[in-house]
């Protein structure tokens, strides 16, 4: 065995240590999610989705790519493990990984 040091990123995750303890952090992966589906330039909000938005398919809606709308959902749960305040978006979202449109 060999001492490598200190833990700095383990499975795309940045840890840090402090006198007030482990800080996680995502920011590289979250920078490359969002250069991934051009959305490096967006600006951030306050409220990812209104609360009790009910969203439904309807038959004049176009489909979209779903592998890219599964591979978008699965990074951003993954994200979610050091955002949390994207679980409620996720759980809308996720209601439509079979038929994204």
């Amino acid at each position: 065995m060999k001492d490598l040091g200190s833990l700095k990123y383990f499975l795309e995750i940045k840890m840090s240590r402090s006198k007030k303890g482990i800080f996680l952090s995502q920011r590289k992966y979250t920078l490359d999610l969002l250069q991934e589906i051009s959305m490096l330039a967006c600006q951030p909000a306050n409220t990812l989705v209104k609360e009790r938005l009910k969203l439904c398919v309807g038959s004049n809606q176009i489909p979209v790519d779903k592998k890219k709308y599964q591979r978008l959902v699965g990074r951003l749960m993954y994200l979610a493990h050091t955002t949390l305040d994207l679980t409620y978006a996720l759980s809308i979202i996720s209601q439509f990984i079979h038929n994204p449109r």
